[in-house]
């Protein structure tokens, strides 16, 4: 292991956000090797409450699609013009997984325990302290997911505009109560 700094570097530098991808299907073992190397992700405060959720249904990403579309165009409805013309063109790169062999989807669950622990006494600051701990686990979990994807050759981009429509994703992947898509991940081979 002496290189290993280096081999880490270069995968590194050499990691690219991908958007675009060829209908070549993801191998499950990839995807297994993906998923295996997500759950040595260090998490915040000593708890693991992530998982993550692998789509490789296309209808399903198209109906996410079309969810994060209707959601951006009553979005742009209530804008000026000028403006819902340039928030049309940012959020277009929000749908562009509708075709991917696979979308990975860190998923956290906010456990109240500091309400358990203060009841009535639970100030806001805390109550955004869980979460922002949860969040900041999901970011450790795509960064490996990322390394992981591109240590195998496939494309990968970590994605959070599309959760501007998080509710209506999280009934179509058929979340439970409580449970939040922390990003969306198209992989795949990407196109060149």
């Amino acid at each position: 292991m002496r290189n290993s700094y280096e081999t880490f570097h270069a995968l590194c530098q050499s990691r690219r956000s991908h958007r675009k991808f060829s209908p070549e299907p993801v191998p499950e073992e990839m995807i297994a090797q993906i998923l295996e190397t997500a759950a040595t992700s260090p998490f915040a405060s000593g708890r693991k409450n992530w998982k993550i959720l692998v789509i490789r249904d296309r209808d399903v990403c198209r109906e996410m699609v079309e969810a994060i579309r209707r959601q951006t165009e009553q979005m742009a409805a209530d804008m000026e013009p000028e403006m819902a013309s340039m928030f049309r063109r940012y959020v277009s790169n929000f749908t562009q997984f509708a075709d991917v062999s696979a979308l990975l989807l860190p998923i956290f669950r906010v456990a109240p325990v500091m309400r358990s622990l203060l009841r009535d006494r639970l100030t806001p600051s805390l109550q955004c302290w869980e979460r922002d701990n949860a969040v900041k686990s999901i970011s450790c979990v795509a960064m490996l997911i990322l390394l992981a994807a591109e240590s195998l050759g496939l494309g990968a981009c970590y994605m959070t505009g599309p959760l501007i429509a998080g509710e209506e994703l999280a009934q179509i992947t058929g979340l439970s109560a409580g449970q939040e898509i922390g990003a969306i991940i198209p992989i795949g081979y990407p196109l060149k």
